[in-house]
């Protein structure tokens, strides 16, 4: 709660809850998670304790820590939810969104992503 200004925040290791209430709700995001150590509640990981270890030492030295959720990341989350879990090694590029040249005030998703056109960033962040 001391990064959000919430005393009540928390972060749950289940996947769908990093998603709904660090990234979409609190819009922050945590980074530095080893690829190598599968984002799951701890008596779920393999060699538990030697991963908490090094999930501490990367704690402590500022390494993993949390930052802002940008808008890109708020839109994958809704998207392709995979892609903002904790140490997930995306197979493709970050995906940028577009700004409309007939409405400069709209932004879109690439239309790679979304064939119609792709939904406006303010639609999907709401």
């Amino acid at each position: 709660g001391e990064l959000t200004g919430n005393r009540r925040a928390s972060l749950r290791y289940i996947e769908h809850c990093y998603i709904e209430r660090v990234v979409l709700t609190l819009k922050y995001k945590l980074v530095g998670w080893p690829k190598d150590i599968p984002y799951r509640r701890f008596g779920n990981i393999p060699r538990c304790e030697q991963s908490l270890r090094r999930l501490l030492a990367l704690w402590d030295s500022g390494e993993l820590h949390f930052e802002p959720a940008t808008a890109n990341d708020r839109i994958a989350a809704k998207l392709r939810p995979k892609t903002v879990i904790p140490g997930y090694s995306p197979a493709t590029r970050e995906v940028e969104p577009v700004v409309s040249s007939a409405d400069p005030g709209t932004t879109h998703l690439p239309q790679a992503l979304c064939p119609s056109g792709g939904p406006s960033v303010s639609g999907i962040l709401g």
